[in-house]
């Protein structure tokens, strides 16, 4: 087995020497393409089935469906079946370890010390960087969990908004986990989001220490609704020029990986600041939020709006998903958090004797 994983190995670091004739972006990656061709669609579509109560899970007392993601319901006691259990029990079944791969940031709103089980909670899931230089310094991969609706305490499918990131961050944890990156990943699912953001809020107030070395957030907001089958998007990136190079990172992703995605881009003071990015940017952090076409950006690519009108109802199901389309972007965001933390060569095991013309050498 050492052996196969050596040859691998050995084949990743010849295929970065030699790349392929399509290969033409300066940003091509073969480790970023291998992540892309993991991701799988249909395990994305199943977890957004399974978040908006489309499908059953499986819980104690049988199968049972997430009927609301609502802030509101999602963390009292009796609120069966709990979203947020159903994600703890999706990082757990896919072998990571709470307080070691994971924790939950309990942020004491709304109850405070009164009633703390009630609280409401984000999930952060870290995959530590390996470059002795860049290991301190961070990418957040975001998306808030909850959801809401016209009756959000009893039915809030939330399936574009925000199943569709939810189930991505799911999506990029088991891909990641089997990679080694420069930098260290944060995947974070914020809570309170439809709640004036207090989750994201909360936590750079409580990971303040963390600010200094995150080098750049992507935040996936509702991105899977696409009526007109055009696979345009937004990406806005507002008026900080780190956060600006963010956004050309994704054009070149798109291009390097033939995603066959376009997106306007808002690189000024119109760009949406409604979402868990916008905590950040008030703190002087780059990021960028990753959203359908919703708005009209005159001048801008997609040329028009193409809004999900099921937004905050109880009719945002999985009906309204274009699967192709808010997979492409999913798979846009993955990539440029992939090389955001800078992807390093799998680590070899044992010894392999490699001949080249005129040259022979050993890889250890």
């Amino acid at each position: 087995m050492n052996y196969l994983k050596s040859f691998m190995a050995l084949s990743l670091i010849l295929f970065q020497i030699f790349l392929p004739p399509f290969a033409n972006s300066s940003v091509y990656n073969p480790q970023v393409a291998e992540m892309l061709s993991e991701a799988n669609p249909h395990r994305w579509m199943g977890w957004i089935r399974a978040l908006s109560g489309a499908d059953p899970i499986q819980t104690a007392d049988g199968l049972e469906k997430i009927m609301t993601r609502s802030s509101l319901v999602m963390f009292e006691p009796d609120a069966k079946p709990s979203a947020f259990d159903y994600l703890i029990e999706e990082l757990l079944r896919l072998g990571f370890v709470e307080g070691q791969d994971f924790q939950i940031h309990n942020y004491d709103f709304p109850y405070g010390d009164r009633y703390p089980q009630r609280n409401w909670k984000n999930i952060i899931l870290s995959f530590q960087g390996d470059d002795p230089k860049l290991k301190k310094e961070r990418v957040l991969f975001v998306a808030h969990m909850d959801s809401t609706s016209d009756n959000e305490y009893l039915i809030a499918p939330g399936a574009d908004d925000n199943a569709s990131g939810t189930a991505g961050l799911l999506e990029a944890a088991s891909i990641l986990q089997h990679y080694r990156f420069g930098r260290t990943i944060d995947l974070i699912w914020f809570s309170g989001e439809e709640k004036s953001r207090v989750g994201s809020s909360s936590f750079v107030e409580d990971y303040a220490d963390w600010l200094p070395n995150i080098v750049g957030v992507v935040n996936m907001d509702m991105f899977a609704f696409d009526g007109d089958g055009d696979a345009c998007f937004e990406v806005h990136a507002g008026t900080m020029s780190e956060s600006q190079e963010i956004g050309y990172l994704i054009g070149s992703v798109i291009e390097a990986y033939d995603l066959g995605l376009t997106y306007d881009f808002l690189d000024d003071e119109n760009a949406y600041p409604f979402s868990d990015h916008d905590p950040f940017w008030r703190k002087g952090v780059p990021g960028v939020l990753i959203m359908e076409n919703s708005f009209y950006n005159p001048g801008e690519t997609c040329e028009k709006s193409d809004r999900n009108y099921n937004y905050h109802r109880t009719s945002d199901t999985i009906s309204y998903i274009n699967s192709a389309t808010g997979f492409s972007i999913l798979q846009a965001g993955i990539a440029t958090v992939a090389h955001l933390a800078q992807p390093l060569p799998p680590k070899l095991t044992g010894t392999i004797d490699v001949t080249f013309p005129g040259k022979a050498c050993q890889l250890d």
